[in-house]
C-alpha cells in the first residue's frame, strides 16, 4: 500500500478493468485489507491482456489503496498507452490450458 498512487493511476485502473476475461467466478469476498470494507462479487475471476494476468479485484485495490504493481507491468501498460490490445481466442486458450492448467474439451 502506498499513500498516493502513480500519476497515471486512473488510466491503469481503467486498463485493468478492460482486460479480456479468461476465467469467471461468482465467488464473493470482502476487502482483504479492510474487514469492514465492501463485499465484492467475482473476485476470483481472471483477466488478461495476453501477456499479464490479474484478478478482477485488482483495480479496486489499486484505486483504493494504491497497491504497488510490478515495474515491468507498469512499463508494459504505459508502452501500450493504457490501451488493452485485442487478445485472440487462441491466446486465451493457450493461457487457460498451458499457463493455468485448465483442461478444455
Amino acid at each position: 500500500m502506498n499513500p498516493v498512487g502513480e500519476p497515471d493511476e486512473a488510466e491503469i485502473v481503467g486498463y485493468l478493468g478492460r482486460g479480456a476475461g479468461i476465467w469467471a467466478e461468482t465467488s464473493a469476498g470482502s476487502d482483504v485489507l479492510d474487514p469492514g470494507g465492501p463485499v465484492m462479487a467475482g473476485i476470483g475471476s481472471l483477466y488478461t491482456d495476453g501477456t499479464w494476468l490479474w484478478r478482477q479485484d485488482l483495480p479496486y485495490y489499486l484505486g483504493r489503496y494504491h497497491v504497488s504493481l510490478p515495474p515491468d507491468f507498469l512499463t508494459h501498460v504505459r508502452n501500450a498507452r493504457h490501451r488493452v490490445p485485442d487478445v485472440p481466442e487462441a491466446r486465451l486458450l493457450e493461457i487457460l490450458t498451458r499457463d493455468l492448467g485448465v483442461a478444455v474439451d
